[in-house]
């Protein structure tokens, strides 16, 4: 798996410009990590899964980037006579909100992959005292 490949999987999700190319291999490079970072010893590292989960990364991240660096002074409701303008600034939480959905499910489905990190309490019994 590489970041090429993850770069082909998110121009599925979104697209970007060419001179942003350099930023969105960063980006995917990135995700990449993670999710290897998350995977088993012996997990296929060519699985369709593990591009799937870096791209769903990357794609939050960028979307979470973009809603950072949306500009601050646009004009949200505006009028003049009977002429008014308003603008939708939710777009940007949606597509926060969408990306992350595809990430937690990409996530779900990476699960048998993934090492086993978590821990649990079992046949805890609380001696209560009076």
């Amino acid at each position: 798996m590489t970041a090429w490949e993850i770069k082909e999987a998110l121009s599925f999700l979104t697209e970007w410009n060419e001179d942003e190319d350099d930023t969105i291999l960063a980006l995917c490079k990135s995700s990449l990590k993670e999710v290897e970072a998350m995977l088993k010893a012996d997990a296929d590292r060519s699985d369709a899964r593990i591009s799937a989960a870096a791209a769903a990364n990357a794609y939050c991240k960028l979307a979470l980037k973009r809603s950072f660096s949306a500009d601050k002074e646009e004009i949200t409701s505006f009028k003049a006579g009977d002429v008014s303008i308003t603008q939708n600034t939710s777009n940007n939480e949606k597509l926060l909100e969408r990306a992350e959905k595809l990430y937690e499910n990409a996530l779900q489905s990476l699960i048998p992959l993934c090492k086993d990190e978590g821990f649990a309490f079992e046949n805890v019994k609380i001696k209560v005292m009076l």
